[in-house]
């Protein structure tokens, strides 16, 4: 039996990060509240998940645009558009017999496919259980709307003006920020971060990273471009779940000592906190994370769709840099390393975008509905 339940997927790593923070969030507000995160693909079918995370990764590798074009085509579609009904029956009765099984008085989704399916149970009358919707990105796609979803958790004030354009009273949303480990909202202590790493502190750090799956091209070429780099720096390499990358990336810096290159690391907090400069795609936890610590960032390898819009809302804000190639990754770091006015300025427009306590945020509504089965009013208390 679990009060609140988390549904998310392993499409990358972010949105089983979101539900952990949130998880790890609603502890530290009421450590008597059962909690337990599960992968709703896994649920469904565990073949399914594996072949379908084994496309997803070979898509966004070798045709990134077709992820791109999927994306725009639905991403304003109707509620009971064929692409929505395709989806929306994903699973059910795995779902009936958790819900069964739990009895949650809360279901948190972190990934929008079964928010579908439960507000379509809803509307059947087979459930009658409060729904959050974790929107994991800036932009808001038409997958994440439901009309009985019971609050939405969203990035920012754009995202909460998206879904009241389409609909959505303003009572349902709550612009808390996407939700990072609580621990970014905690004191930093850099000297340790450094030790942690086995770094110095009177020398840059540039570290790198491209998601839990660590994209192999991408990473290759951002050490190609440091390699152009003439100044003293320190470069962290985090290639996540990629074994096979990893040894190919520490082959490939032998003999840099300058260079380190870790794989999956759970640390993430202290390596952006001791970056002079993150180089990254444009996943919005990562994002969230960056601007918490107040990190400039380049981003590199953004992958078409979600994460372009991702990345629009920072250059519409001026909090970070885009680089198309190496030799432009090149050039951009130099350009930072060299204008200390324009990394200041950064930092304080990412000062200003930052939620680092959007996890808390976030679990004390889920926690409110929680225990009264009912909504309040959001209040920003920014």
């Amino acid at each position: 039996m679990s009060d609140i339940i988390f549904l998310a997927a392993s499409y990358g790593t972010g949105h089983i990060k979101v539900a952990l923070a949130l998880q790890s969030a609603i502890s530290r507000e009421n450590p008597g509240v059962e909690t337990k995160v599960i992968d709703f693909i896994e649920l469904v079918d565990p073949y399914l998940n594996e072949i379908s995370q084994w496309v997803f990764i070979k898509i966004l590798k070798y045709y990134p645009s077709l992820w791109g074009r999927f994306f725009k085509r639905t991403e304003n579609v109707d509620i009971g558009s064929f692409q929505h009904n395709l989806f929306n029956t994903l699973g059910s009765s795995k779902l009936v017999d958790l819900l069964k099984e739990e009895n949650p008085k809360v279901i948190v989704c972190t990934y929008p496919v079964q928010v579908g399916v439960l507000s379509r149970l809803k509307r059947l009358g087979i459930t009658d259980i409060p729904i959050v919707s974790v929107v994991t990105d800036i932009a808001v796609h038409s997958f994440w709307l439901h009309p009985y979803v019971d609050l939405y958790i969203v990035a920012n004030d754009m995202a909460k003006d998206i879904l009241i354009s389409k609909g959505v009273p303003p009572y349902k949303i709550a612009d808390t920020g996407i939700p990072i480990d609580p621990k970014f909202a905690e004191p930093f202590h850099k000297d340790s971060a450094y030790e942690l790493f086995g770094l110095r502190k009177d020398i840059p750090v540039v570290s790198a990273m491209m998601g839990g799956y660590g994209l192999e091209s991408k990473l290759i070429e951002v050490i190609d471009a440091l390699s152009e780099i003439d100044q003293p720096f320190q470069g962290i390499i985090v290639t996540g779940r990629n074994e096979r990358l990893k040894k190919m990336l520490t082959e490939k810096v032998r003999g840099r000592d300058n260079i380190k290159v870790f794989g999956y690391i759970n640390n993430i907090r202290e390596l952006i906190g001791i970056s002079d400069i993150l180089i990254t795609k444009a996943g919005a936890v990562t994002i969230s994370e960056a601007l918490a610590m107040e990190t400039p960032m380049i981003l590199y390898g953004v992958i078409p769709g979600h994460e372009e819009e991702n990345a629009q809302f920072l250059l519409k804000n001026e909090a970070a840099l885009v680089s198309y190639n190496k030799f432009e990754l090149e050039e951009k770091i130099k350009f930072l390393f060299t204008n200390k006015n324009i990394v200041e300025r950064i930092k304080s427009i990412e000062r200003r975008l930052k939620r680092p306590g959007s996890a808390i945020d976030g679990a004390r509504l889920i926690l409110n509905l929680c225990d009264n089965s009912r909504l309040v009013l959001y209040t920003d208390k920014k």
